[in-house]
């Protein structure tokens, strides 16, 4: 924990993070729970003065480890339903990982590696209004993992131009290519990344001082960014749905992030950190 830390990002990861997990139940109410993940890559481009060894213990180790849990959790299910063990293995979880969430891992990594090219003012904007032109031009395309790269770009791109020159380009940046999509392409994607990734920005303009009670919710919250997958499953064995299923799930989630944050405690080993 260090003095810079903002509260507000934290209790906005705590926040987002059980968001993701109402998403995957595909409860109603699903669509504005998906404002959780611009929200929550803009957060992974931070901190921007890591070194590349550290952006890969922060991102591609958790990538690493729960993929190989999820990778266990399919071949188990595949073994109870007398199918192949690894027909549910395709070449594109190479990027995404084994289960649909971890795809913004990698994908994070890869930006944040690269954001110190895009640092510039022109080379931020610049790239954020190509990319919305070319995408309502264009299309985004269907092929996994590039149609979730492609909603994921432009909150990592704003992220980036917030690091390098603060909210107000970051907004102009998010505003800007937000009317080029909106005028070229309609899609309710677009409010989602405009609103996700402005609820973001806004976090991190409005500083909030560092609390325990922060610090608790942003370690909480990487856990269940993880570990979410495995509260929905245990509801849904338990033959839960809609709503209750969600409810469930969010109640679950939490219990199993506090297991794993006491059960991990003085080690970083298998967390991501967001800010």
């Amino acid at each position: 924990m260090t003095a810079e830390r903002n509260a507000l990002t934290d209790y906005g990861q705590l926040l987002a993070a059980l968001g993701l997990t109402w998403f995957f139940t595909q409860a109603p109410g699903n669509r504005i729970a998906y404002l959780s993940v611009p929200f929550l890559l803009v957060l992974l481009t931070l901190p921007a003065t890591e070194t590349v060894a550290s952006k890969a213990r922060r991102l591609l180790l958790p990538f690493l480890v729960w993929s190989i849990i999820f990778a266990i959790v399919h071949v188990v299910f595949a073994v109870k339903t007398h199918d192949a063990p690894f027909g549910w293995w395709e070449n594109y979880m190479i990027l995404t990982g084994t289960w649909a969430h971890l795809w913004i891992l990698p994908f994070a990594f890869l930006a944040s590696v690269l954001a110190p090219w895009f640092q510039h003012p022109i080379a931020s904007f610049g790239t954020a209004v190509i990319l919305a032109l070319l995408m309502a031009l264009e299309g985004t395309s269907e092929t996994v993992p590039f149609g979730l790269w492609s909603f994921g770009i432009l909150p990592i791109l704003v992220g980036v131009a917030f690091i390098a020159w603060g909210w107000r380009l970051a907004l102009v940046t998010l505003l800007v290519s937000s009317a080029i999509l909106f005028l070229g392409r309609p899609s309710p994607d677009n409010v989602t990344i405009l609103v996700g990734t402005g609820l973001a920005l806004f976090c991190l303009a409005v500083r909030l001082p560092s609390t325990p009670t922060s610090d608790w919710c942003g370690r909480i919250s990487t856990w269940i960014i993880l570990s979410h997958p495995l509260a929905i499953i245990i509801g849904q064995s338990l033959r839960i749905t809609w709503v209750e299923l969600a409810l469930f799930s969010v109640v679950v989630a939490v219990i199993l992030a506090l297991i794993l944050e006491a059960s991990t405690s003085g080690t970083r080993r298998g967390r991501l950190e967001l800010s």
